[in-house]
């Protein structure tokens, strides 16, 4: 039997149809007039955010209404993704990122390839506006693994019996059982420069904290997405009036029965931590809570006291089925970025130079062209030394996130040359990224 051939102004009806689906399904930026339905469509879709938290995520003094990415049918919207622009600490460096929230589209438009349509867009839109790695946090990581990110960063804190931390740090003599040098209240409005001080000085040189302008901790101040903050002052209690004068030490910040981000200035490391913990476990108990959770990055010294209070600790990729994703949107640009770094690295390998390291993931090619002064990215080579990889584990490895020996064993990363293997090893260590839960809390 003969296949039926279908004429050619069937053919050119057909393609007509396409094109006008494929432009009702449009991806468009949002402009300001959307606001109010797509307030609507999230609590419909999501049953959040609040109203205060979708107040806040407009006042986010890097938002601009086109960084909300829709699928309209008509005047409805049945498409959403929200693109934030950030910059991380990564090292010595600053990089510019963007984290995706919000991705849905409704129920009746499932199965149409819209979520992957717009998270393509919110990709191209990243990628268009400098971010060079795009971020998220989700609990279906397979819808997003299919477009090639990646799960990349762990949760990290530890929980114990508040009565049992506050023993322990008596029993260390990290804190005094009378009167201590530091005073520990509430902070204040016009102390907020000194807690992006601290900040600042805790967070140079680590991997994954963003990058928090002074008018970004004005907007999380606004946002009130924590209970508490206290703050840890050089010197005894002082009257009111004598405190404006007096210097701010360490900062803590609580939720409920969570300490979210704690820092100190370098000189008052370990007492004024102390003091800020002692506190928020008194808070816990008054509060008829006895637990207490520290959320901080792996090492913390912290995490010793609560592990002698017989705290469980919590390192993991998910928690509650919450996972962080990552996913390279320009490699060359990121590689040159890391060029310096890269340098420094082979310094200290004491790699000899030249050097040629190709990378090849899902038939892309990159070559590394290490020279005695710096460092060249060539796309499209790959020379006789390089690694082969999936993107995902390309992903981790730039990103230091790469368990090399799982990886070898596993067969999921192959090398041509010893050399290869051992230059890869040296230029993308394992990284301790991580990110701070401060800038996730919602109003």
């Amino acid at each position: 039997m003969s296949a039926a051939v279908m004429p050619s102004t069937a053919i050119d009806v057909v393609g007509k149809r396409r094109r006008k689906r494929r432009q009702r399904w449009a991806v468009v930026p949002g402009t300001s007039g959307d606001h109010p339905a797509v307030y609507f469509f999230l609590q419909e879709l999501f049953q959040r955010p609040g109203r205060a938290e979708f107040k806040a995520s407009i006042d986010d003094p890097f938002y601009e209404p086109h960084d909300r990415l829709l699928v309209k049918r008509g005047r409805d919207i049945v498409g959403h993704a929200l693109a934030k622009h950030r910059e991380v600490h990564f090292g010595p460096l600053e990089l510019p990122v963007g984290w995706l929230s919000w991705l849905g589209t409704s129920p009746e438009c499932r199965r149409l390839g819209l979520g992957t349509r717009l998270l393509a867009a919110a990709e191209e839109h990243l990628r268009r506006t400098g971010a060079l790695v795009g971020l998220l946090k989700t609990d279906s990581p397979h819808f997003f693994r299919r477009s090639g990110w990646a799960l990349c960063g762990r949760h990290s804190f530890s929980r114990a019996d508040a009565r049992a931390v506050l023993s322990e740090l008596l029993d260390r003599g990290l804190r005094r059982r009378r009167r201590s040098k530091l005073q520990i209240r509430p902070f204040r409005r016009w102390e907020l420069g000194a807690l992006e001080r601290i900040y600042n000085q805790n967070v140079q040189g680590t991997y994954g904290p963003l990058v928090r302008t002074e008018a970004y901790w004005q907007w999380l101040e606004r946002r009130r997405g924590y209970d508490q903050i206290y703050v840890a002052l050089d010197g005894p209690e002082l009257l009111e009036l004598d405190e404006v004068n007096t210097r701010p030490v360490g900062y803590a910040v609580t939720l409920g029965e969570q300490i979210v981000e704690i820092h100190s200035a370098p000189d008052f490391r370990k007492l004024a931590r102390a003091e800020l913990l002692a506190r928020c476990c008194g808070d816990a108990i008054e509060h008829s809570r006895y637990g207490v959770l520290l959320r901080a990055p792996e090492g913390h010294p912290l995490y010793d006291v609560f592990q002698a209070a017989r705290g469980r600790h919590h390192h993991h990729v998910a928690d509650r089925g919450q996972v962080y994703m990552a996913k390279l949107l320009d490699p060359p640009a990121l590689l040159g970025r890391l060029g310096g770094e890269l340098h420094r690295r082979a310094d200290e390998a004491r790699l000899s130079r030249p050097l040629d390291l190709g990378l090849w993931f899902d038939g892309k090619k990159l070559q590394l062209e290490l020279r005695p002064d710096g460092v060249r990215v060539v796309p499209g080579r790959m020379g006789r030394s390089y690694l082969r990889m999936n993107v995902a584990d390309f992903t981790r490895l730039l990103l230091g996130q790469l368990d090399w020996d799982v990886a070898l064993r596993d067969a999921r990363i192959t090398a041509s040359t010893p050399l290869a293997q051992t230059a890869a090893r040296a230029l993308f260590p394992p990284l301790p990224l991580w990110y701070p839960p401060f800038d996730e809390l919602t109003a």
